[in-house]
């Protein structure tokens, strides 16, 4: 499988689980601000960066 089959796999699957974490105001506010530069959502650019990381080392 290759990476852009592996990150879309990771990401079009059926969301069922949750992971909650403690942030700073300061980068919630910056998540939330490359989130808007992107036009997605806060949890879509998380779970984006998550995935493409996933990926990198998967190809390591």
């Amino acid at each position: 499988m290759d990476g852009i089959e592996l990150k879309q796999k990771l990401l079009n699957g059926k969301k069922t689980d949750r992971i909650i974490f403690a942030v700073t105001p300061d980068l919630k506010r910056a998540v939330a601000e490359m989130a808007r530069q992107d036009c997605v959502s806060t949890s879509a650019f998380i779970s984006a960066l998550l995935a493409e990381e996933a990926v990198r080392r998967a190809a390591q």
